[in-house]
């Protein structure tokens, strides 16, 4: 599958891919003969959970489609956080199924437009997203919200893949009172082209689930960074 070569300019992280190489194949007999019913709107239901790791799914207003979200605790500051989630040439080392990412354009430290390329397994044709991300620290709590926003007419589509018409979300860095953070990743998204409801679904949580678990080891490489735009809590745990 098609990558985009390394860029040194750092950037928000592509988006987790929306799709998976394999499927377990008694887990696709299952789902197709006995397809799941639909989620209640705004009910969220636990797919996974473990000690590190909780992901939900609920079902998307209008859609068949579900939004996932994912949440976990690094031991780890807000500043290599966010240095991890910046780091765009290192995203395909840790996001799943990404195939790389470059920006567009930046505002600064807190607004970046963000392509990437989601690596699609075959037969399936290779999607594209060109995403905004939105930073804001609360000054009082710490606690960090980058908003997903997504823009797909921000650049001409490229005909060797399929532009993804609809996605968002949000990374959400809460501080914790042992000094570590608790990691929330939510998103929507609609990968575009043909591919069954289902295996959109299942992709959705896969793409979720591996991203978070791939964090707590990506991490640790940015422990020494630090940022004026970051602000840290004060804890009793100094790292």
């Amino acid at each position: 599958m098609r990558q985009l070569p390394d860029r040194t300019t750092p950037g928000f992280t592509l988006l987790p891919a929306l799709l998976q190489r394999q499927m377990p194949a008694r887990f696709l007999a299952a789902l197709v003969l006995f397809l799941p019913a639909a989620l209640a709107a705004g009910e969220w239901k636990t797919v996974l959970e473990s000690d590190t790791l909780l992901v939900q799914e609920r079902a998307y207003h209008g859609s068949a489609l579900h939004e996932i979200r994912g949440t976990t605790h690094l031991d780890a500051s807000l500043n290599a956080i966010m240095a991890l989630l910046k780091d765009a040439p290192f995203n395909r080392k840790w996001v799943y199924r990404s195939g790389g990412a470059r920006i567009l354009q930046e505002s600064g430290y807190a607004q970046a437009y963000v392509y990437g390329v989601v690596d699609a397994p075959w037969p399936m044709q290779d999607r594209d997203t060109v995403v905004r991300f939105d930073y804001e620290q609360n000054p009082d709590t710490g606690v960090i919200r980058i908003s997903i926003s997504n823009f797909p007419d921000f650049i001409p589509a490229d005909e060797r893949f399929v532009r993804v018409p609809d996605f968002g979300g949000y990374w959400q860095l809460t501080p914790q009172a042992d000094g570590r953070v608790e990691v929330i990743y939510q998103v929507y998204g609609d990968p575009g082209g043909w591919i069954p409801i289902w295996a959109a679904n299942y992709a959705a949580v896969t793409s979720v689930t591996r991203t978070l678990q791939n964090m707590g080891t990506a991490v640790a490489r940015y422990s020494a960074v630090r940022s004026d735009y970051v602000n840290e809590p004060q804890t009793g745990k100094r790292r």
